[in-house]
């Protein structure tokens, strides 16, 4: 039986936010009875899917509309989308968005806000579109002292990656990935790791309490990685994935994105094509991983879909609800001071001496060498190492002493080890 009925309106009609009004007016809840009244578009006179008496070009519609309930915000971009969820939680309503642009960049401002005016914010689909994550990492793990959350949370350069182990160039693998809808035409924000590091940026505020800035969170993406990079990866029993690392432990917190070398046996290592997976590590816990569909209309209005209901749900009982945020339990750590292990091509000269200068030099800054495999003779032998843990900055110190050796013509590639 439906005691409760809300009105909901729609801030956009793309891709997603059809998605949405397409499950808007075909849900079929057994509690509550949800109403779509406006959904605000740029043109009314396009045609679509729904009926055209919802679409309006106006916002303030929406706004001052006392009978609506509940907003989704599905616009893209920071503006105008961040003020107008601000005005709306200022005036009582609650929000939904997929927006991770608005929330890594004022995710702190708008839960205060919310907290602030008694209503509801939620942005499950901001992180990983239709894995369920921020829900079980803020509810289900509230009493967990999180040490570690990490993942693949790109899908474009997921598909991209696993196309090129299985054999494919770079340039081939971004072609497909376009073809098929996983990368835009300037595909910068997936292959750089930038869509990563505004996800990194929301799970860093609701796991650890801390609100990176984009500077503060060090970015690589992949796209300078190449087939022979895989060709080495399959020889020592690894893979390349683009990882989301937050750590947050004693001797600081530290997010950074970047391109590592997975373990074959790693569960990220299982993650393909167009897949993503969020890791949780904490003291009682030990590891677990959420895996699924992190991208796409349907996956993420299938999240939004769940916010909504959550949110009527806690309207149907008189609460309110956002996400509570942590205390920070330690001071922020430079990636400059992060301990890795580094997987280094060198493209070098096969003659004495040649390995001893490049040891010495590793000696110098207090970086051990784990293994080494050299192949190749004359001026195009190749050298391969990979290296203990030690500093970053010891370990970019290193590299820019080796590279100005003579007997090392370039510094082929250098990918940090998964650890």
């Amino acid at each position: 039986m439906k005691n409760n009925s809300y009105t909901v309106a729609v801030l956009g009609a793309g891709n997603i936010g059809s998605a949405v009004i397409s499950r808007l007016l075909h849900l079929d809840n057994e509690v509550i009875n949800i109403n779509l009244s406006k959904v605000l578009v740029s043109d009314s006179t396009k045609d679509r899917s729904f009926d055209s008496d919802l679409t309006t070009e106006d916002f303030s519609e929406i706004a001052n509309d006392e009978n609506i309930d509940l907003v989704i915000e599905v616009l893209g971009g920071v503006e105008p989308g961040k003020e107008y969820i601000k005005e709306l939680l200022q005036k009582g309503k609650s929000v939904i968005t997929a927006n991770k642009d608005i929330i890594a960049d004022c995710g702190e401002e708008l839960i205060k806000t919310a907290q602030e005016n008694n209503t509801c914010l939620y942005f499950e689909a901001a992180v990983a579109a239709g894995i369920p994550v921020l829900k079980p990492l803020i509810e289900s793990l509230r009493g967990e002292e999180l040490s570690r959350v990490a993942g693949i949370i790109n899908g474009t350069s997921n598909y991209i990656l696993t196309a090129m182990e299985e054999g494919s160039t770079y340039g081939d693998a971004l072609q497909n990935a376009q073809e098929l809808g996983y990368a835009e035409p300037d595909p910068t924000n997936d292959v750089e790791g930038i869509d990563a590091k505004y996800k990194a940026m929301i799970l860093s505020l609701l796991c650890f309490g801390v609100s990176p800035s984009t500077d503060d969170v060090y970015t690589e993406g992949i796209s300078k990685i190449t087939k022979e990079d895989f060709d080495w990866a399959k020889r020592l029993n690894k893979t390349i994935k683009l990882v989301a690392q937050i750590d947050n432990g004693q001797e600081g917190f530290n997010a950074r994105v970047y391109p590592a070398l997975v373990d074959s046996k790693h569960p990220l290592a299982a993650i393909r094509g167009a897949l993503n997976a969020v890791l949780v590590e904490g003291d009682n816990i030990n590891q677990l991983v959420f895996s699924g569909p992190g991208a796409g209309a349907a996956p993420t209005a299938s999240a939004i879909i769940g916010d909504v209901l959550s949110a009527c749900h806690q309207m149907a009982s008189n609460q309110t609800n956002w996400y509570p945020l942590r205390t920070p339990k330690t001071g922020d750590k430079a990636i400059k001071d992060v301990n890795s292990s580094w997987f280094i091509r060198l493209s070098v000269k096969d003659e004495p001496g040649v390995l001893a200068a490049i040891a010495s030099l590793f000696g110098e800054n207090n970086v051990s060498i784990e293994s080494v495999i050299q192949e190749g003779r004359g001026d195009n032998a190749e050298l391969v190492l990979v290296t203990h843990e030690a500093a970053e900055d010891n370990l970019t110190s290193s590299i820019d002493s080796i590279a100005n050796l003579d007997s090392v013509s370039s510094v082929t590639s250098t990918i940090r080890v998964y650890l």
